[in-house]
C-alpha cells in the first residue's frame, strides 16, 4: 500500500492581515520528518487571497495530487483558539474583497450547489489529538463568508469518493499584539499553534490510512 498522500494549504496576506499567520505555520511544517512519521506523503501550498486563483488552484491540485486528505488552514481574527470548521456553506459576501480588490460576481459559490457541504476531517480525533499535545481547539460550524469559507466548499466538492477535507481556523497568535488590536486575549503563541496544526496532521493520517485500508 502506497503512503497517502496529505496536502495542507495556507493563506497569503489580505486586507487587515499584511502578514497571514496560516501561511508561516504551513512553511514551518518540517515535511520530511512529518511525512516519515506518519507514514504519508505530505505536500503544502500557500495560496493567495484571491477568489479567481483559489477557484483555478484548488481544481488543479485535487487533479495533479490525488489527495486522500486535504486540510485548509487559515487565519479567523476573532478567535481566540483554533477551530475545527464542520462544514462550508454555499455563500460567499459581496461586501468583502479579495487580496486583489476583487469582489465575487454572485452571492452563491456555486448557484447550483447544495447550500451547505460537510467536512469529512475526523473532528473528535483532531480535538483528542491537539488537546493531548497540551494546545487547546474547538469545533466550529461557521467558516464565515470570505476565502476560507470558499476554499472549504469548493474542495469538499471537489473530493473525490472517501477523501477527506476540511478547514482549520488558526488565532491570531499571541505574540503579534500589534497586528490584532480586535482579537480576544489569552490566545496561543505560535508554539502552541505549531504544535496544534502537527496535531491535527497527525490525526487527519491517521485516518487517510484506515480509509486507505478499507475502514479497518
Amino acid at each position: 500500500m502506497s503512503a497517502p498522500t496529505v496536502l495542507v494549504t495556507g493563506f497569503g496576506p489580505f486586507p487587515g492581515a499584511p502578514v497571514n499567520p496560516s501561511a508561516a505555520l504551513v512553511r514551518a511544517l518540517p515535511t520530511g520528518t512529518m511525512s516519515r512519521r506518519h507514514g504519508i506523503a505530505l505536500h503544502t501550498e500557500i495560496m493567495p487571497v484571491s477568489y479567481a486563483a483559489v477557484a483555478e488552484i484548488l481544481p488543479r491540485l485535487w487533479r495533479d495530487l490525488r489527495p486522500d486528505a486535504v486540510l485548509h488552514v487559515g487565519l479567523h481574527g476573532r478567535a481566540r483558539i483554533p477551530h475545527v470548521e464542520l462544514r462550508g456553506k454555499n455563500h460567499r459576501s459581496p461586501l468583502a474583497p479579495d487580496a486583489g480588490g476583487a469582489l465575487p460576481n454572485h452571492p452563491a459559490i456555486d448557484p447550483k450547489g447544495p447550500a451547505i457541504r460537510h467536512a469529512s476531517l475526523p473532528a473528535p480525533q483532531i480535538l483528542a489529538a491537539i488537546r493531548a499535545s497540551g494546545a487547546r481547539a474547538r469545533t466550529s460550524h461557521d467558516a464565515g463568508s470570505y476565502l476560507c469559507n470558499f476554499a472549504t466548499y469548493l474542495s469538499l466538492g471537489l473530493a473525490r469518493e472517501g477523501a477527506i477535507a476540511g478547514f482549520l481556523h488558526v488565532p491570531w497568535p499571541a505574540e503579534e499584539r500589534g497586528r490584532a488590536r480586535r482579537a480576544p486575549a489569552d490566545r496561543p503563541g505560535w508554539n502552541e499553534l505549531s504544535v496544534a496544526l502537527e496535531a491535527t496532521i497527525g490525526a487527519v493520517a491517521l485516518e487517510a490510512k484506515r480509509r486507505a485500508r478499507g475502514g479497518r
